[in-house]
């Protein structure tokens, strides 16, 4: 009969994605691992492999959450519009009660490794393309809706808001106030959310 493992494993998973998206990659040792995981080394090799597996399975992680939450928050709008509007004001609102850090654990991930480390960075490409096809896909349907103009290009609007959210996140991480960053986010969705 198979032994039951000692962990819950989406709970010792999720206590390294939020270790990493706090601390990254190259500043997160192993022993942070165990500590955070509250898992021995082996057993850590066990069951996620090397550090370098379990940060792209906690990469894999971060990814589900962005795009469950944006899923989520496109649901309870009464239009796509609407819902992209609430995502954008939702980075403003987060605080560190529900995410270590305000920071897109993408772009950080992203900004700590070369181009060169292709195991790392080529991911990450692929999960923000993914999030730009998701956003594109929403604003698509949005114009299949009669929310969007003909006019305009999911596509480019798509690629214009997730350069926004990645800023957003950015700003989010300075030294200003929560009254600022919200000001922030109604002047960016003022200006590339169209009114509908």
């Amino acid at each position: 009969m198979p032994r039951t493992p000692q962990f819950h494993r989406e709970t010792a998973l999720n206590n390294a994605l939020q270790l990493f998206w706090r601390q990254g990659y190259h500043a997160t040792s192993m022993k942070d691992i165990e500590e955070a995981m509250d898992m021995r080394p082996g057993s850590i090799y066990a069951a996620f492999g090397n550090k370098e597996s379990l940060f792209k399975e906690a990469l894999d992680s971060y990814f589900a959450m962005v795009e469950e939450d944006f899923k989520n928050t496109i649901a309870k709008q009464p239009s796509v519009l609407q819902g992209f509007r609430q995502y954008l004001k939702n980075i403003a609102k987060a605080d560190e009660s529900c995410a270590p850090t305000k920071a897109c654990m993408l772009v950080k991930t992203l900004l700590e490794f070369t181009p060169e480390d292709k195991a790392f960075s080529e991911p990450v490409h692929a999960y923000l393309d993914s999030i730009e096809a998701m956003f594109t896909e929403a604003l698509s349907e949005a114009q299949s809706r009669g929310e969007l103009s003909r006019q305009s290009s999911p596509e480019k609007l798509a690629r214009l808001i997730q350069t926004n959210v990645i800023g957003l996140r950015t700003m989010a991480r300075r030294s200003i106030s929560q009254s600022q960053l919200e000001a922030l986010v109604d002047d960016v969705v003022a200006r590339i959310i169209p009114v509908n």
